[in-house]
């Protein structure tokens, strides 16, 4: 299955398929978390925050058991902290999203990528949907000024 709207529609999917993409899921959050701990700037430290209980509609459906997501806290010298945590799977259009909060601001770090590929991760304000760029080192190093 290709993409999000696919796989909703479609009358193969079954509770292994589930359980395959949140496990994807998961571990596509982990390497965006250990990247963005990487690209951190001096004086900024990455933690795991409080994680957060997943169970969307296609879980229930199939039977597929709550799961604890991570979340991460970018925590700066200046008592500055940055949150991020997964909103969603199962969106159309997307791959997932992961919210963040950075100073009263908040941003929407999506998946572009077709299912179990290789994340294509873009961010946007959340105010300002149209305005999408890459995740990348310098992206996050505005922000966090």
């Amino acid at each position: 299955m290709k993409t999000v709207l696919e796989e909703v529609t479609s009358d193969t999917i079954d509770e292994q398929h589930v359980r395959r993409r949140v496990d994807d899921w998961e571990e596509r959050l982990d390497d965006l978390y250990a990247r963005f701990g990487e690209w951190l700037p001096d004086g900024w430290e990455a933690r795991r925050g409080v994680p957060v209980l997943m169970h969307e509609k296609l879980m229930q459906k199939f039977g597929v058991a709550a799961k604890r997501l991570p979340t991460l806290e970018l925590h700066g010298r200046g008592g500055q902290v940055v949150k991020l945590g997964p909103h969603a799977l199962w969106i159309i259009g997307n791959n997932g999203r992961v919210d963040l909060k950075c100073d009263g601001r908040y941003y929407y770090i999506i998946d572009l990528a077709e299912n179990f590929a290789r994340a294509d991760w873009e961010v946007c304000p959340a105010d300002r949907r149209r305005d999408v760029e890459p995740v990348s080192r310098d992206w996050l190093r505005r922000i966090l000024r």
